[in-house]
């Protein structure tokens, strides 16, 4: 295995400006340079005759990732479905499934901006109900589940959706024991696993989630959009293509036992054209993964141990406790810790001052995402096997600065 850091960052991801100091992979990912001429070189492949590849390859060149990610995912590839991103495939199953009027769906506060907007457009257009977890970091995950699990008694919900990490704050959901909260009160389970595959280890067939989803351009390196879906294959037949598209199956025709198996393959390997180039990606990006760094082990290794130490480094420079020190169980390969500032325009309304502040940050190649959250200003890190402490030393002072500095410009302090 070679050794991670400055020195893989120079090999390995060589598109990366040499100025950048990259602690926000979280939100887009990176592709390492050999992935990323691996990708030139199947758009290319793709152009030199077109009708041939459309015809006769997709579907094969399809099939073989989902026989990639069913490796990674240890589980069967019939119950894969490749899609855009994680947003599309939250939105294909709560738009797909057969909510009746009535129905609820329970959600924490903390969800993902357009996951949980796709509910509210579920409540606003088909009169399907929602209710929301109030979740207020610093809070364990046994208080956590806690808190659903009196929501499931009251409201006996059709489904709750969940996230593996949460977004904003940066931290791991104890999805764990949410699936099983839900397998004991017969509620189905939606996880918006969006930072998943390639951050933390994930076994569905452990799991036995009835819905997942992950992206791979987060943190797997496959180039951006892709992600994986997986449906429990009792509910296959429920599960249609966003957009819907030529496969259109309506789920009250029965099919044959191989018919059915295959049912999701066949609806989803093509939905109209597309640059397919990045699902190719996926089975060269598994072996990027094993031979050049060394297993996935290897990597959330290196990647988890810089969070903490990026904690430990930030809170002492600031003054602060990292956000999950009181479970140390929700530290990921993204750390969270709050930003020692107390201007409370900051507090009470962070969007609209968020892009002055990251515009100062992006002069100086250091931006690092915030959220207000809990009466605080929360700083994600996230720590990926081209980074070293020193990218978060120095993009820890350029926020600190660009804050203060917009502080003076908009006369913020009271």
């Amino acid at each position: 295995m070679e050794k991670f850091g400055k020195e893989f960052r120079a090999k390995y991801f060589t598109n990366l400006d040499k100025d950048v100091y990259p602690v926000n992979h979280g939100s887009y990912g990176l592709t390492p340079t050999p992935l990323h001429e691996k990708y030139l070189e199947i758009i290319t492949n793709h152009a030199s005759y077109p009708d041939r590849y459309m015809k006769q390859e997709q579907r094969e060149k399809y099939i073989q990732s989902l026989q990639a990610l069913s490796q990674i995912l240890n589980c069967d590839y019939h119950s894969l479905a490749i899609v855009e991103n994680a947003t599309t495939g939250i939105n294909t199953v709560l738009r797909s499934y057969p909510f009746q009027k009535g129905d609820s769906i329970v959600m924490q506060s903390t969800v993902y901006g357009a996951c949980g907007n796709t509910v509210k457009f579920l409540k606003d257009q088909y009169e399907i109900d929602f209710h929301v977890v109030e979740i207020n970091y610093p809070i364990t995950d046994k208080e956590i589940v806690a808190k659903f699990e009196a929501v499931f008694k009251g409201v006996k919900p059709k489904l709750c959706m969940f996230d593996t990490i949460s977004s904003m704050p940066g931290v791991i959901f104890p999805y764990n024991e949410m699936t099983q909260l839900c397998h004991k009160y017969k509620v189905l389970s939606l996880i918006d696993g969006a930072h998943g595959i390639g951050c933390i280890p994930q076994d569905l067939s452990a799991l036995r989630p009835d819905f997942y989803v992950s992206n791979l351009h987060k943190w797997y390196f496959v180039p951006f959009g892709c992600a994986v879906l997986y449906v429990d294959p009792k509910h296959h037949k429920y599960i249609h293509t966003l957009p819907v598209s030529h496969s259109y199956l309506p789920s009250t025709i029965e099919l044959s036992k191989e018919d059915e198996k295959n049912r999701l393959v066949d609806r989803f390997f093509f939905t109209g054209t597309k640059n397919f180039a990045s699902i190719e990606v996926i089975p060269y990006a598994l072996e990027f993964r094993q031979q050049v760094c060394g297993g996935e082990k290897a990597i959330y290794d290196y990647c988890h141990n810089l969070a903490v130490q990026v904690g430990d480094l930030v809170s002492k420079k600031w003054g602060t406790s990292v956000l999950d020190q009181k479970n140390a169980t929700q530290i990921s390969t993204m750390v969270t810790v709050p930003v020692p500032i107390e201007v409370s325009a900051f507090i009470e309304n962070w969007t609209k001052y968020d892009n002055l502040v990251y515009a100062k940050c992006f002069d100086k190649m250091a931006y690092t995402p915030c959220i207000a959250h809990n009466g605080k200003l929360l700083a994600r890190f996230s720590c990926q096997v081209y980074n070293e402490l020193s990218d978060y030393d120095y993009a820890s002072d350029v926020l600190l600065e660009a804050l203060n500095d917009v502080t003076k410009e908009e006369k913020l302090m009271r």
